[in-house]
């Protein structure tokens, strides 16, 4: 009997052992199979497709960020445009632009296109023109107080020669001049500001030791379908002729009036010595004319503070595609066709008019039209687009 108890016993031990050894090895072939890891083909299918997933996820994702981007950038230039309405009602005229050069602006007749005469004229004799552009004048609207209170000493000072203006080398104001207002900045535009590239204020006739530190604009006003300096004198931009200009032409003379007492649009670089633009004067329709428009420090003439960096014409064709015309490479050769509405959305550019409403222009629009939409009392009507 005790034989038996003692087999038993050592029966009962060996299956125990057994059962430990079985489990034993049962989990080792489990770790094991776990810290196998992948076969290279595994793997590779794997990469295929993480990647293919990021292919169709990627161009969404794009298309999200720049649909943000572009609802920020209308957001803007919707307030721009309200700024301007709401200073326009209390000065009963548009913003005006201050020249910063030293001739007083010529008249021209606006439907033959001929030079007319150049007056005297009794802000630029007196020595008052600051070389401020309109967007200076609306601050206090887009909630800029303070800032403009920086530049107000200087607003009733001479530019040219004498540097005591928007260019005076006073420590305080070019600190004022390098603040950046984002309500400024199309977050689509790569050409992000303060930069030091921007003319007037990178060029010595102007300012002292340039380049200088400045705020830009993404954000420009009308000055309607004026030629500027060469942009229509050689081909394609001069056939037919006056395609990429204000319309006839007076023989022997390209018809460019962003220099003088009058244009077609609403904000060009001599609007002072006419008083500003009137909203009676918007006969061709507020819903039909455009008041602001989106531009690029791309051009180098986009100074915020600037007379001569806050307009663009529609002369130059919509988002005119300069890197494809070997006389317009590096950046800035061609700075005469670079002086149009342009951004980096897909497809066109966003405009507010005059009613305050904000629209998107498709880059395809009839040149004809488009030129349409940025008069204001040619009596020109714009058609679909």
């Amino acid at each position: 009997m005790k034989n038996r108890k003692e087999w038993n016993g050592r029966v009962s031990r060996c299956v125990v052992a057994d059962r430990r050894a079985y489990r034993r090895k049962t989990w080792l072939r489990l770790r094991l199979a776990r810290l196998r890891g992948f076969t290279l083909v595994e793997l590779l299918v794997v990469i295929a497709i993480i990647g293919i997933l990021v292919a169709l996820l990627l161009p969404a994702v794009q298309a999200a960020r720049e649909a943000g981007r572009r609802a920020t950038c209308a957001n803007n230039i919707k307030n721009l445009a309200l700024a301007t309405l709401t200073y326009h009602d209390a000065h009963k005229h548009f913003p005006v632009d201050e020249d910063i050069f030293n001739d007083p602006p010529d008249i021209y007749d606006l439907v033959t296109g001929q030079w007319r005469s150049q007056p005297a004229d009794a802000l630029f004799q007196a020595g008052k023109l600051s070389g401020a552009g309109w967007i200076v004048q609306v601050l206090p609207q887009l909630e800029e107080q303070a800032l403009y209170d920086q530049f107000k000493p200087y607003l009733d000072k001479k530019w040219f020669l004498v540097k005591e203006g928007m260019n005076a080398d006073v420590p305080a104001l070019r600190t004022a001049l390098a603040v950046q207002p984002p309500v400024l900045m199309c977050p689509s535009d790569e050409f992000r500001g303060p930069r030091q590239d921007q003319y007037p204020y990178s060029n010595a006739t102007h300012v002292n030791n340039p380049p200088w530190l400045v705020a830009v604009t993404s954000y420009k006003g009308n000055a309607g379908d004026t030629a500027f300096e060469r942009s229509d004198d050689q081909p394609p931009f001069n056939a037919p002729p006056g395609y990429w200009s204000g319309g006839p032409t007076y023989p022997g003379q390209k018809f460019d009036c962003h220099y003088a007492y009058d244009c077609f649009g609403i904000f060009w670089r001599y609007t002072y010595a006419r008083g500003g633009v009137k909203m009676k004067e918007v006969t061709d329709g507020t819903s039909h004319t455009f008041l602001v428009g989106e531009a690029s420090p791309v051009d180098g003439n986009s100074a915020a503070w600037s007379s001569d960096g806050d307009w663009a014409i529609t002369g130059v064709a919509l988002n005119f595609d300069w890197e494809n015309y070997a006389a317009c490479l590096p950046a800035g050769t061609c700075w005469w066709n670079m002086r149009g509405f342009r951004s980096n959305h897909p497809g066109g550019v966003q405009f507010a008019f005059v009613d305050g409403s904000v629209r998107f222009i498709p880059d395809n629009i009839d040149h004809p039209t488009y030129r349409a939409l940025s008069s204001r009392e040619k009596g020109d009507l714009p058609g679909n687009y």
